[in-house]
């Protein structure tokens, strides 16, 4: 099904447009977080770097991994909820199209629970660690990130000091550590070799873009369940010049069982296309048949699990035939 090719894909790239979204909303958050650091350093109180002042200014930065923690989970839950349902979006378009080309006369989108809780579980699989082997939360991995942001605000305000840098001058390295890194000047990279290449929001970009992937590819998986005709899914690699990895050009083209396809490794780009080798014709006239009262052996077995969300259509069909 071509057409159904298209929409898969379309529905990728619509990820790869949230992914790029989220990727300037987490560095809008790290940019405040490093104007409001910046802004104690430029207040009066900051003219005498002492260890009491110090003191204070990691309680501060505490205080500050906290905020960008809460807001960094918000908007990367939110980002997740719209990848799934982008993932799940072209079966329910497809089920559409079947449900009306074999005759059913119904407004009733019978299967929009189904989708809708697919996309709630997938949110839910990843934001409680179930998803991944080391259980890990969204929350743990998000304050990870943060805390590495402090770290690395902390070494900073420790480098520049030894340098024997003014609070303002310090100000001045922070709002040079949002750049990046190929813009910071020579001078600061001198001063903190460190954090020469670091993208200041690395960390939560990268986390953000495979938690992003992996709800797309997750909700793709689970809703092609409900798909009978779903007999596999093909995976896609992204094929970025240089920047694709042997695993995924080995994976391209490989057609997985539904039940068997593993999910794109951290910060992956790939796709995974729904298979369906019948065309819609062929689709809608074995469906029909089994409407009307055919021998079909995978459709009953279908019909056993997910009947629950169809019985309104199959009653609708079944209505209409009397």
């Amino acid at each position: 099904m071509n057409e159904y090719v298209q929409r898969s894909k379309a529905a990728r790239r619509r990820v790869s447009e949230l992914t790029l979204q989220q990727q300037n909303q987490i560095l809008d958050i790290y940019r405040d977080a490093i104007a409001e650091l910046g802004d104690r350093l430029k207040s009066p109180t900051a003219r005498e770097l002492d260890k009491y002042w110090m003191a204070g200014y990691r309680k501060a930065l505490i205080e500050t991994e906290k905020e960008m923690a809460k807001e960094l989970r918000k908007n990367t839950k939110g980002a997740m909820g719209q990848a799934a349902e982008y993932g799940t979006d072209p079966q329910q378009e497809i089920m559409k199209d079947i449900i009306r080309e074999t005759g059913i006369n119904t407004s009733e989108d019978s299967s929009k629970d189904f989708f809708m809780n697919v996309q709630k579980q997938v949110v839910e699989n990843i934001l409680g660690g179930n998803l991944y082997k080391d259980h890990k939360t969204l929350s743990r991995r998000i304050w990870n990130c943060t805390n590495k942001f402090g770290t690395n605000i902390q070494y900073v305000i420790t480098k520049g000091l030894a340098e024997k840098k003014s609070a303002v001058e310090l100000a001045a390295d922070l709002e040079e550590f949002v750049k990046e890194p190929a813009k910071r000047g020579w001078d600061w990279q001198k001063v903190y070799p460190r954090l020469r290449n670091a993208p200041v929001d690395y960390n939560a970009v990268r986390l953000a873009r495979t938690c992003i992937n992996h709800a797309y590819q997750t909700a793709t998986i689970q809703s092609c369940r409900i798909n009978p005709f779903v007999e596999g899914i093909e995976w896609q690699a992204a094929m970025l010049a240089g920047r694709t990895c042997p695993l995924c050009m080995e994976r391209d083209g490989q057609i997985y069982p539904v039940d068997d396809v593993p999910l794109d490794h951290p910060n992956g780009h790939c796709t995974m296309l729904p298979y369906i080798p019948k065309s819609m014709q062929e689709v809608t006239d074995e469906l029909h048949d089994w409407l009307t009262g055919g021998d079909n052996t995978a459709l009953d077995n279908w019909f056993d699990i997910f009947g629950d969300y169809f019985a309104g259509v199959k009653n609708t069909f079944e209505e209409g035939l009397k």
